[in-house]
């Protein structure tokens, strides 16, 4: 007979890890909301054709990021008193998570990460209690047996090609559970677990190749081609994947030297036949429920038309797989709909953490001072050497990026301006890399990103530790990427 296995694996926010977070992000939120009073409102001029039915374009201001808007770079000006700036007074900073949600520029994205991560909670809660989960890793763990450092290898390619060449990032916590009962199964903890989607997700979103979200975005914003340096980036990725891979080997084997003792492989996976194919039978259908869900995401993403709606499609695709899949598995809809309900319950902090970080970004936007950070970083980097103006760039990205976590946002506000009127000996290309660099691996560094956040919480893994564990190879990557980016200048990218 085969053993009950039990794994203590949780998909739900831990109380230490939420408040200590939350803490965070409102200090964060205050911090922002002060410096919309120190910094002088300023704004772009924002160039336009959308809006006039004869085709001809004008000049109007506007806060929606999206392609067809382009900032004209000598058209800065310091707003009046009175003009309209929009500074939030202190008592709109402890609503603006709510403003954000109801008015913001960004709430629609807002709204569908927030409902997709509802979908996700309840489904795995539904896998789970189904026992769905277990079968899935005890098929993987008879397969695997001692090639489990193989099989990091397999997992951190096939993670940071998904990030590269599409741009998965947040959708790919779907496999957390998973990672989480092997690494439960392996004596890892779930610190590695949820670095497995982290900081290969992470690393794979910097690196891009065709990340439309990033490279596509800001190839059209400047005017050039995806293809422009594909070759050197391709070069960056392979670099960077052995130092993830070696880096999340690392965390797995301090994980085993710190086990009190071995777990017992063979016992976990030794079932009767009867049990094989039933396990094998689970395992099939949830693969096949991950890669519609994935194929869907991979598929809008493609279609610049549907692109916006990929974590609709990827929620509905999983609402519609866990029904199937449940009513088989636990055999009446009310058992289902019990255990999706009580996943959605273990994933509702992820709102709330979500209304606070895009609150940080709304007093931002609404206290005009982004625009002002632009303008004066970019009187800063004229007439000195093109690779101190590179980290210069590099830095500057990095302080945006704290304030608007979205990569295509940024693209659209960043990009035009650097490449209309382009920094003497830095090629287009290499702003371009230089803001991927920037963009992507403070993804899982900086408080204010929604995907780390979420991520940590469902892991049970406060903030604190996660920066301690990981900021030396953040470090180390930042270290790697400026030297591709002096490279990249010296050899006229």
């Amino acid at each position: 007979m085969a053993k009950s296995t039990q794994m203590d694996v949780k998909v739900k926010f831990g109380l230490k890890s939420f408040i200590t977070v939350v803490a965070i992000l409102i200090a964060v939120l205050v911090v922002v909301g002060v410096l919309t009073f120190v910094i002088p409102a300023g704004r772009y001029t924002v160039y336009t054709t959308d809006e006039s039915k004869s085709g001809e374009p004008f000049y109007q201001y506007t806060t929606d990021a999206s392609l067809n808007k382009q900032i004209v770079v000598d058209s800065y000006r310091e707003l009046a008193e009175g003009e309209n700036t929009s500074r939030l007074p202190v008592y709109r900073w402890l609503t603006s998570p709510f403003e954000a949600l109801l008015f913001g520029s960004n709430n629609m994205n807002m709204i569908m990460i927030i409902a997709l991560l509802l979908v996700l909670g309840g489904t795995f809660k539904v896998l789970e209690e189904s026992g769905g989960l277990v079968s899935l890793v005890r098929v993987i763990m008879a397969k695997l047996q001692s090639k489990r450092f193989i099989a990091i290898w397999v997992i951190t390619a096939v993670i940071m090609i998904l990030s590269a060449v599409f741009g998965l990032q947040e959708q790919l916590l779907i496999l957390y559970p998973v990672f989480a009962m092997l690494c439960t199964a392996l004596n890892w903890s779930r610190f590695t677990a949820i670095s497995f989607v982290l900081i290969a997700s992470g690393v794979g979103f910097t690196t891009a190749i065709t990340n439309p979200l990033t490279i596509g975005t800001a190839s059209i914003a400047a005017g050039v081609s995806v293809t422009d340096g594909m070759w050197y980036r391709c070069i960056i990725f392979c670099v960077m994947y052995v130092f993830t891979a070696l880096f999340l080997t690392t965390l797995a084997k301090h994980d085993e030297k710190r086990a009190t003792k071995k777990f017992d492989v063979d016992g976990f996976v030794m079932v009767t036949p009867e049990e094989h194919t039933a396990d094998v039978r689970k395992a099939k259908m949830i693969v096949a429920l991950f890669s519609v869900a994935l194929l869907s995401v991979i598929i809008t993403t493609a279609i610049k038309s549907l692109r916006s709606l990929a974590m609709v499609f990827m929620a509905v695709a999983f609402i519609v797989g866990t029904v199937i899949i449940g009513k088989l598995l636990l055999g009446t809809y009310k058992q289902l709909g019990k255990s999706f309900v009580k996943g959605v319950k273990d994933v509702l902090p992820s709102i709330v953490i979500i209304m606070i970080a895009f609150g940080i970004t709304h007093i931002a936007q609404e206290g005009n001072i982004l625009h002002t950070i632009f303008y004066y970083f970019y009187n800063s980097v004229t007439n000195i050497s093109p690779y101190l103006a590179v980290v210069i760039l590099y830095a500057f990205v990095l302080i945006i990026e704290f304030f608007i976590p979205s990569a295509s946002a940024k693209a659209v506000l960043i990009i035009p301006m650097l490449t209309l009127a382009p920094i003497e000996g830095i090629s287009k290309t290499v702003i371009i890399l230089t803001y991927l660099f920037s963009d992507g691996y403070t993804n899982v560094l900086y408080p204010t990103c929604g995907t780390l956040l979420v991520g940590l919480g469902l892991a049970d893994v406060s903030f604190a530790q996660w920066f301690k564990k990981t900021i030396l190879f953040q470090l180390f990557l930042m270290v790697v990427s400026i030297a591709f980016l002096m490279l990249a200048v010296f050899i006229g990218l």
